[in-house]
């Protein structure tokens, strides 16, 4: 029997569907009891069908991260519509999901999982600032209210620092949490935003 030809529409429907599978299974068991079996289950396919779209469990985690990169980006772009920028108080809202949002698959991975995604894709190694700038560079274009002299990589890292509280909030005084959260990103607008759009 010869394997099935999909069609382009077809696999980017299968791939949003083990996309979509998988993101439930890495939430509910994380990156190491989320197996191929698993996923291929959720997603109501064949094992071999999953290895015609991935390499391997890493394979499809890192792609996950990509496919929900630009899930993102397009909805940056529905925001803003045929705008030339976003506001102030919609950059902040961006900015915010970008740390809150419960489909963020870095939530979800140890640090033993992502040692393994980082040995899966050499190239891909430590932070890479030239990357992040560019993301960044990319997003403040869509924003009012920019400061001239924006470190991308104090903000850079900002984001990190509140992407690792919002990780490990379980290490923290929960009384105190949201207040901590507020002032981080209170200190993140003001590295972004110019004097006076900080309210």
């Amino acid at each position: 029997m010869s394997p099935k030809i999909f069609s382009i529409e077809e696999k980017e429907q299968l791939r949003e569907q083990m996309f979509l599978a998988g993101l439930e299974l890495l939430k509910a068991h994380g990156m190491t009891h989320m197996s191929v079996e698993k996923i291929t289950a959720a997603a109501g396919i064949g094992k071999s069908t999953f290895y015609n779209f991935f390499m391997s469990k890493e394979d499809f985690v890192i792609q996950l991260i990509e496919y929900n990169r630009s899930r993102f980006w397009k909805a940056v772009a529905e925001m803003r519509g045929d705008r030339e920028k976003l506001t102030v108080g919609e950059s902040k809202q961006i900015l915010q999901a970008i740390i809150n949002n419960n489909d963020s698959v870095y939530q979800y991975l140890t640090p033993e999982d992502e040692q393994k995604l980082a040995d899966a894709m050499p190239d891909k190694g430590a932070a890479d600032i030239d990357e992040e700038t560019e993301m960044l560079q990319k997003l403040f274009a869509m924003f009012e209210g920019v400061r001239a002299d924006v470190d991308h990589a104090v903000i850079s890292n900002l984001l990190k620092i509140l992407a690792l509280t919002a990780e490990n909030r379980t290490m923290l005084h929960e009384s105190g949490y949201q207040r901590t959260q507020e002032k981080l990103f209170d200190l993140l607008f003001a590295c972004i935003f110019e004097e006076g759009q900080n309210g």
